[in-house]
């Protein structure tokens, strides 16, 4: 599997407040999904840690934590990630 190209959804900017979603085309013509996070983006979504106000997030492996945002960061993570053979186990099937 190697990536052949990447969709951006939505608005880059809005990695202030959430998530920003992915899809990966592969050489084989493979649809896949991933998202991306900022730690401000993860600090202002989530759940709660019960009696906290501490949010978290766990059990993701298609979830990319970088620490600035932008359309060349992604494509850059996502080339190193596919260089390194990590292609599949970063991305799941697009549905």
């Amino acid at each position: 599997m190697k990536l052949e190209s990447i969709e951006i959804e939505g608005e880059i900017t809005s990695h202030k407040t959430g998530a920003i979603e992915v899809t990966v085309i592969t050489t084989c013509g493979e649809k896949r999904w991933c998202f991306f996070f900022t730690p401000e983006g993860m600090s202002a979504c989530g759940d709660f840690i019960e009696g906290t106000s501490v949010r978290f997030h766990y059990g993701s492996s298609h979830m990319i934590l970088v620490s600035e945002i932008s359309k060349s960061i992604i494509e850059s993570a996502l080339m190193d990630i596919d260089k390194q053979g990590e292609l599949e186990l970063c991305t799941i099937p697009y549905e």
